[in-house]
């Protein structure tokens, strides 16, 4: 996650119309950037859930169906220590995890979800979710943009939580500020450096942990750190 991809959103949520919302324009640039056709912010803390914003109705209906059904990849992430990925509703692997949500995701040509936990260290706030109308991976500048956003959604969630008044734009928002764990970071270094997928990628990570008999955080700390490359 370099400080300039990380000035390029943060400017880029900045530049859109004042008059919405930062957290509205958090959901517009998500869905954008990482291809989505609908992204939604759902404060949820303690199970329990609270719509924030979105970039089209869709989005929050969908957030507030999983929750009310407790099955659904957004409604798995309010507690998961890494974003989840469901590339292909139609996959056999996500019937069989979601049974109820892919029929529901079907309904609406939502072909692939991503869903990224918001969180400051082991304290949860709530769930960035973009959903897309194709299936398929995100891409390791995808994955890595999806981090960066769910850092300016906490940032702005903690700010709203803490009774700041409106902000007029996006200039408190400092890289890193609330950067999620370090294993999600250099995964996205090391599928965009080595061009492969983010699940390729967390494979190397962890082979070479178990290679040299590290814990993976550590591993993950040194690649984001540069003291560490993975090379094919």
């Amino acid at each position: 996650m370099t400080d300039s991809r990380w000035q390029f959103i943060a400017d880029k949520v900045g530049s859109l119309d004042p008059a919405l919302g930062v957290s509205h324009r958090i959901c517009l640039v998500a869905a954008d950037l990482l291809g989505g056709g609908w992204a939604s912010l759902a404060l949820v803390i303690d199970h329990a859930y609270s719509p924030v914003a979105d970039s089209d109705a869709l989005g929050t209906l969908l957030d507030e169906e999983q929750f009310a059904l407790g099955d659904g990849p957004t409604f798995d992430a309010q507690t998961s220590p890494a974003p989840i990925i469901l590339d292909d509703v139609h996959a056999h692997r996500a019937s069989a995890r979601w049974p109820i949500f892919v029929n529901l995701a079907q309904k609406h040509q939502v072909h692939g979800v991503f869903a990224f936990p918001l969180r400051i260290g082991d304290a949860y706030l709530g769930v960035l979710t973009v959903y897309r109308a194709r299936a398929g991976e995100p891409t390791a500048v995808e994955y890595t943009d999806g981090l960066i956003l769910s850092s300016l959604a906490t940032a702005e969630l903690v700010r709203h939580q803490a009774g700041a008044g409106a902000a007029s734009g996006v200039g408190i928002f400092e890289p890193g500020l609330y950067d999620q764990s370090a294993l999600q970071i250099a995964a996205g270094m090391v599928a965009e450096s080595l061009n492969i997928s983010i699940v390729a990628a967390l494979v190397r990570i962890r082979a070479r942990a178990f290679a040299d008999e590290l814990p993976v955080n550590r591993i993950a700390q040194q690649i984001v750190a540069r003291t560490l490359v993975l090379d094919r």
